[in-house]
C-alpha cells in the first residue's frame, strides 16, 4: 500500500510541475513580433487586400517601391528627349 501511495504522490508532483516548465520554455523561445497591417489594392482590382508585415518587412517593401519609381523616372527622362522635333 505504501508503494502505491508513493507512486501516486510522485505522479501528482510530476504532472503539476510539467506545465510550468513547458510554459516557461515556450515563452523564452518565441519573442512577440509586432506586425502592422496595410490595405493594398492590387493593379486591376477594385477591392483592397489586407497585408500584415513586420516593420522591417514594410521598410524593405517601401524601398523596393521607391527604387522602382526612381528607375521609371530615369527611363522616362532618357526617352523624353526632343528627337521628333529634330529635322531629318
Amino acid at each position: 500500500m505504501n508503494y502505491a501511495r508513493a507512486m501516486m504522490m510522485t505522479l501528482a508532483v510530476l504532472t503539476t510541475a510539467a506545465p510550468a516548465v513547458a510554459q516557461s520554455g515556450q515563452a523564452a523561445e518565441k519573442p512577440k513580433v509586432k506586425k502592422t497591417c496595410r490595405s493594398l489594392t492590387p493593379t486591376g482590382s477594385l477591392l483592397p487586400t489586407r497585408v500584415c508585415n513586420t516593420e522591417a518587412e514594410w521598410q524593405k517593401f517601401d524601398s523596393i517601391g521607391q527604387q522602382g519609381v526612381g528607375e521609371f523616372r530615369r527611363a522616362l527622362n532618357m526617352t523624353s528627349t526632343n528627337e521628333r522635333s529634330r529635322p531629318n
